[in-house]
Parts: structure tokens; C-alpha cells; sequence
């Protein structure tokens, strides 16, 4: 990004090429739609031109631009009108193989099998549950591997709130968890 900042001429490529996977996914995220969430993906690498001035250097660059594409994407989700983010199921697929099959542990067997399925069934209805925002941020800590700080500079909160918000949905997942769990 100072390279972009200095005048580079392919800086803006370099960084195209290293995030654009990571930015066209978080999109995605959001609008749900693949043309869609090319489109903010691109946007995004867009008003990081136009905004290189404004960055400052001494702050990590993929929170910023994270925080960039999310503004478009709510944006264009407030323009459009609000489109739910993805399901569980959904955002997991791109955890399997080219079969289709979910990843398994090889020692699996069949009875091992089926209770993976009831535990990813229970929590995927538990994550189901949670509003959009403790979705985004289960989603930007677990499946993104943010850290507090990043998710706070994207969410444009604190540090402190996010972790104390993310025990709390953590907590009551786990309390959901475990009276489904006990239901069976």
C-alpha cells in the first residue's frame, strides 16, 4: 500500500492479485450473489485508489480494506433492500472437497459419522438463530480468523466491545448447544 501511495505503477495490481479472493468471498458474504459480490470486490479495489491517500501506514492494511468493502456492501444491501446473509450451509461449502463430500477425520465410522451430522445440524440451527450481527461477527472471528481488533476497525467498535460481545454469543450458542443436545 505505501508502494500504491508512492506511485508505483503495479502496486495496485500487486494488491489486486494478493486480496482479491479474500475480498470477492466477503462479499460474497453479504450480497449472496456471485456477479454481485465481483462487482463489490472490484469496487472495493476502486476506492482503495481513490482513498490512498488517505491511509495510514502504521495501520494494518487488510482490516482497512475489509472495512471498505463492507461499507459498499451494506450499502448496496440498504440500496437493494436487505437480503439475509448466507446460511451456514452455504458459506461451509467452500470447506469441501471437489466431490462435494465435507471434509471428515479418516477414523470416522459410520456411527461416528452420523454424530457429526447431529452436532453440525444443531449448530448450524443455533448459528441460524443469531442475528445478523452476531452472525458477522462469529463469521469475521471463526471462519474469517479475524482478530478482536480487526473485526473492531471493519464493525467500527472497540476491541473491548467486540470480545465482550463475542462471549456473550459464544455463551449463548453453547447454552443452545447444549439444550438441543440434551433434547436428543
Amino acid at each position: 500500500m505505501c508502494l500504491l501511495c508512492d506511485g508505483t505503477a503495479d502496486a495496485l495490481g500487486t494488491l489486486v492479485h494478493r486480496y482479491q479472493n479474500d475480498i470477492f468471498r466477503f462479499c460474497l458474504h453479504y450480497v449472496r450473489d456471485v456477479e454481485r459480490a465481483r462487482e463489490m470486490a472490484q469496487e472495493t479495489f476502486i476506492r482503495v485508489y481513490v482513498a490512498r491517500a488517505r491511509f495510514d501506514a502504521s495501520r494494518k492494511f487488510r482490516p482497512w480494506v475489509l472495512c471498505i468493502a463492507r461499507n459498499l456492501c451494506l450499502n448496496e444491501l440498504k440500496r437493494k433492500k436487505a437480503i439475509p446473509m448466507e446460511s451456514l450451509e452455504e458459506y461451509a461449502s467452500s470447506a469441501r472437497e471437489d466431490t462435494g463430500e465435507v471434509l471428515q477425520s479418516p477414523s470416522d465410522g459410520p456411527d461416528g459419522l452420523l454424530m457429526t451430522a447431529e452436532r453440525y445440524e444443531l449448530l448450524a440451527e443455533a448459528l441460524a438463530s443469531l442475528d445478523e450481527e452476531s452472525r458477522e461477527i462469529v463469521t469475521l472471528r471463526f471462519f474469517e480468523r479475524m482478530q478482536a481488533r480487526d473485526i473492531a476497525e471493519i464493525v467500527g467498535s472497540t476491541e473491548g466491545a467486540v470480545r465482550t460481545r463475542l462471549h456473550r454469543i459464544l455463551k449463548s450458542l453453547r447454552d443452545v448447544y447444549q439444550s438441543a443436545k440434551d433434547d436428543l
